[in-house]
């Protein structure tokens, strides 16, 4: 079993701030490092709450964990406890801690600017493309991938299409509904303007993360209800443009067992080599079920994660990889 940093007693990071919507987060500094710890977000708001708090810290780790078990660069994270609640600490991969700057004292220095997919998408409009809908944040797919291949930055950046179709997959492969276009983006470095991709990061809306236990343990019961949870029912934060030219969310594992876009097959292809599920989970299984008083993770939630991937790897990523793999042979 892995163990909980405590961070009740950790030093406040001062001057560094995180936005998003996705609940409060704080600035810590761990062993002369820069982490944002980020808090449940509270459910209040919904109509009907199973529970007090969503599981997004959880869905953060393992998430993580999974793209890293997959080699994509991905942030660092750790599962902690604060203020009596679980949170995930997450690496600031911008920030270093120096002894001495070059202004004098010490202090962490913004070493790299994050960039969002968002705001190159925001630039590209500029150029007087007339697909746009005229909002960095519009999610249309081909309003994405036309960013892809022809903003100044990313089409001179190698591996940016490869990074998109892999979030895209293993997207799906944990549920995580949110990959929007302020969820990934590039690294600029501050002192000579080179930029890279940045690592992976914000996968806290996978795995149903405002589920309670209890309906998870009701619905690992019903195979009906499990289907529609792995593969019928979930969709992605993308659009395409329908029938009635209206925009309409992507069911994404629909969209995978078409084969129409090879940059997608491709990345079904890369998953399925490097998938394991074993190891995944061990991944699960290392998170405790409680310290203390404290509960982290039940059985059955481990229970219905599991079981959820597995079934969206055996009916849709699975049979899609081995019929790519029989075409290509032919």
């Amino acid at each position: 079993m892995i163990d909980l940093v405590d961070f009740d007693n950790v030093k406040i990071a001062k001057g560094v701030y995180y936005g998003g919507d996705a609940g409060a987060k704080n600035a810590v500094l761990y062993e002369g490092e820069a982490w944002m710890v980020k808090y449940p977000k509270t459910t209040r708001a919904l109509e009907k709450p199973q529970t007090s708090y969503t599981t997004s810290p959880l869905s953060e780790h393992i998430g993580s964990k999974i793209y890293e078990a997959l080699d994509i660069p991905v942030h660092e994270t750790m599962l902690g406890m604060q203020d009596g609640k679980i949170v995930v600490a997450c690496k600031d991969f911008t920030r270093k801690w120096y002894d001495e700057l070059p202004w004098g004292g010490c202090g962490l220095w913004l070493e790299k600017l994050l960039v969002p997919f968002h705001d190159l998408k925001n630039s590209f409009m500029c150029s007087g493309v007339d697909l746009f809908s005229g909002a960095g944040s519009e999610t249309l797919l081909d309003e994405v991938l036309a960013t892809i291949n022809g903003q100044d930055e990313l089409k001179s950046m190698p591996g940016v299409s490869e990074r998109f179709w892999d979030m895209f997959v293993i997207d799906a492969f944990i549920g995580n509904k949110d990959r929007h276009n302020g969820n990934w983006g590039i690294l600029v470095d501050q002192r000579n303007g080179d930029a890279v991709l940045a690592p992976v990061y914000d996968n806290g809306n996978a795995f149903f993360n405002k589920r309670s236990a209890a309906q998870m343990a009701k619905r690992i019961c019903n195979e009906r209800s499990m289907r529609e949870d792995a593969y019928q029912n979930p969709l992605c934060t993308h659009k395409y443009i329908g029938s009635e030219n209206e925009a309409q969310q992507i069911n994404p594992y629909a969209y995978i067992r078409q084969c129409d876009n090879q940059d997608c097959n491709g990345a079904v292809l890369r998953f399925v080599s490097k998938v394991d599920m074993n190891v995944i989970e061990g991944i699960i299984r290392c998170i405790p079920e409680a310290v203390g008083d404290l509960a982290v993770m039940p059985e059955v939630q481990k229970e219905f994660y599991l079981e959820i991937m597995r079934m969206r790897l055996d009916h849709v990523l699975m049979p899609v990889a081995q019929e790519l793999l029989r075409t290509q042979s032919r």
